[in-house]
């Protein structure tokens, strides 16, 4: 007679990116918005705290920020989406005012389970960039029609798909 058994540990969830998706995004003038986006993190470590400025998470670097949205607008002259870049007053070097990035504040996450879900609501201030003074194709008309793209970072620095908002037409 042969008795056979075994047993394991939970496994524990491998690293992961965060999941991300949008959720909505309201304008009360030209320049202020709410943007919602909805996210899933099975690590569970979303989020920066304020003293986390130093190694990777260092001013300059990508892991300073964690929010990162690109702006695009809709551009007659060439007829598709395109992102807003500016010259600088040289006129020799491309900058690209497009993105906008927040850190989003640590969310503290004390369950057995480490994984997260839930929403992020992020106030933006000056969520589309003036029309360049040199640019053809960004005209005050043009900017009024917009989609964003936008992706996030875990605290191990894992980059998040890059979702992408529905186009939206303000009167602004």
């Amino acid at each position: 007679m042969s008795i056979l058994w075994s047993c394991s540990k939970p496994a524990t969830p491998a690293p992961a990116p965060p999941v991300i998706n949008y959720g909505s995004f309201t304008t009360s003038d030209a320049n202020t918005g709410v943007f919602i986006f909805n996210f899933t993190d099975a690590d569970g470590d979303i989020g920066l705290n304020q003293s986390d400025t130093t190694g990777p998470y260092a001013r300059g670097t990508v892991g300073y920020y964690d929010f990162y949205m690109r702006y695009y607008y809709w551009s007659y002259y060439f007829g598709k989406f395109v992102t807003y870049y500016n010259p600088w007053p040289n006129g020799n070097t491309l900058i690209d005012s497009s993105i906008v990035a927040y850190r989003i504040p640590f969310v503290v996450n004390n369950t057995k389970n480490k994984g997260l879900d839930g929403q992020i609501i992020i106030n933006l201030n000056g969520y589309k960039p003036p029309p360049a003074l040199n640019t053809p194709s960004a005209t005050s008309d043009s900017m009024r029609i917009f989609r964003f793209e936008f992706w996030i970072y875990d605290r191990a620095l894992h980059k998040s798909n890059v979702a992408t908002t529905p186009t939206f037409t303000t009167p602004y």
